[in-house]
């Protein structure tokens, strides 16, 4: 018969794998005495044979090729569980839209550089984009439109950083880039380039449309040496290129002035 393995959770079963005529399944929980971590269904009708933990045990001591052979079914179904809780952890942190690491995943990495710095005395800058007037474009053209777009800035924002660089998509048209061991200096070219190649290139729609985009920076320690100062550092330098007209990168102000 065929019997289903899943691992319970809290909103649907997920499935680690369907046995059928010639596996086995439940020798983890005889070899090391630990509960069972997965759940086992029937599909079909089975005939199944049983062996509890010291027949189980004496079979594989008494028959090397069986051992061998359990041995190497147990390593291909770790390499497959290990795969798949690879898959399920970086959609978690990846937003589905853009590719791009969400606002968990910022967060998380923000703190860490912050924790580095705090560390070793190392330097590393945050800048934060939006997209300009991108209400209009979904109101105009379409959410359909709309998420081309956002692709499309995810697309940039990866081809135009360097490889130490890390994008995230952190709400809705925002996006922020975390650059490690670069000043301030570096941080506005960094933005000042992202926002130009946006202004200068078509976005993949089939409407003519002119796309912007506005950023500000922070960079520690220069600006602040916590996630809450940098955040609000570079997020308030946005805001400001916005009040300037947008499509535009604003500089944060001289440490200690407001």
């Amino acid at each position: 018969g065929i019997v289903q393995v899943v691992y319970p959770s809290v909103n649907s079963d997920f499935e680690l794998a369907r046995l059928g005529p010639g596996d086995f399944f439940g020798e983890m929980a005889l070899l090391n005495d630990k509960p069972r971590s997965a759940t086992v269904r029937a599909m079909t009708a089975l005939e199944v044979l049983v062996l509890d933990k010291e027949d189980f045990r004496r079979v594989v001591s008494e028959t090397p090729g069986l051992a061998f052979k359990l041995l190497a079914a147990l390593s291909v179904r770790i390499r497959n569980a290990d795969e798949q809780i690879s898959n399920l952890s970086d959609q978690a942190v990846r937003d589905p839209l853009t590719g791009l690491l969400n606002r968990r995943a910022f967060q998380d990495r923000l703190s860490e550089e912050v924790n580095r710095a705090r560390r070793y005395g190392s330097a590393f800058s945050l800048l934060i984009i939006d997209v300009d007037h991108f209400k209009s474009i979904n109101d105009t053209l379409g959410h359909v439109a709309g998420d081309e777009v956002l692709a499309w800035v995810g697309r940039i924002l990866l081809e135009h950083t360097r490889a130490a660089d890390a994008p995230f998509r952190i709400g809705g048209e925002e996006f922020a880039v975390l650059c490690p061991a670069a000043d301030s200096h570096m941080a506005g070219q960094a933005a000042q380039r992202l926002v130009a190649v946006v202004a200068e290139a078509k976005p993949p729609t089939d409407q003519v449309l002119k796309v912007t985009m506005s950023a500000g920076y922070a960079s520690c320690p220069e600006h602040g040496t916590t996630f809450e100062d940098l955040y609000m550092v570079a997020d308030n330098a946005l805001l400001q290129a916005k009040v300037d007209g947008r499509n535009r990168v604003s500089h944060p102000p001289p440490p200690g002035e407001a």
